[in-house]
This record gives C-alpha cells, sequence and structure tokens, in this order.
C-alpha cells in the first residue's frame, strides 16, 4: 500500500496530540517501535516513508485503530489489517538477504564437519 503525504501529516498531529496525553517522549516510543530515535524522528516529518506494519505497531502501542488514523486506511472500511511479524533461526552465518514479492530469501552459510 502507497500512503500518501497527508496519511504523513496525519500520523506526524496523533503524535503531537498522543504524546502529551500520554506523558511519552520521542525516544521512549522510538525504543517501543524498535527503532532509533533518528529513524522515527525521520518518519515523523515524512522524510522517510509508511510502512504498513510501521501504521499498525505505531497505533497499537498508541491504542487506536489504523483505519480512524490514517486517511487512506479510511476509504477502505470492510479491510481489516493487522501486524504480523515472523522470526526464524539458522544454522550458520546469514550472507544476505532480500525481498522477492512476498517472500524473505535468507542465503546463509552452514559449515558441515566430518
Amino acid at each position: 500500500m502507497e500512503f500518501t503525504a497527508k496519511d504523513s501529516e496525519a500520523l506526524y498531529q496523533v503524535w503531537m496530540s498522543q504524546k502529551s496525553k500520554m506523558r511519552l517522549t520521542q525516544m521512549e516510543f522510538a525504543k517501543k517501535l524498535g527503532m532509533s530515535q533518528l529513524e522515527f524522528s525521520s518518519i515523523l516529518r515524512g522524510e522517510r516513508p509508511l510502512s504498513m506494519a510501521f501504521v499498525s505497531r505505531f497505533c497499537n502501542l498508541l491504542n487506536l485503530e489504523s483505519d480512524r488514523v490514517i486517511p487512506s486506511l479510511r476509504s477502505k472500511p470492510d479491510v481489516k489489517e493487522v501486524y504480523l511479524e515472523s522470526r526464524m533461526t539458522v544454522d550458520g552465518e546469514i550472507k544476505r538477504a532480500y525481498i522477492e514479492g512476498n517472500q524473505v530469501v535468507v542465503e546463509y552459510l552452514h559449515r558441515v564437519t566430518h
């Protein structure tokens, strides 16, 4: 999904409103999001693109529904989106990871000793 500048502005306004109500600092909230304060700040300023995963996590941590916060999501009332996360462990050293469509490809080195 492509988010617009209007979506980024709405997210920023929600943050400005909620941070004072919940007495949160940008640094504390960035940590909860699993990112640096610099990354979080650049997303808030619209310098980095929004992702559905970020929007879902952001809204979830603020106890808000993303379709009530983000204008682009309001036009799709029949769609319920949830944030999902998958983790994996490989038996070796990860050399490269990349995305192909809806797949994450992980190339890793596994050493076999005789």
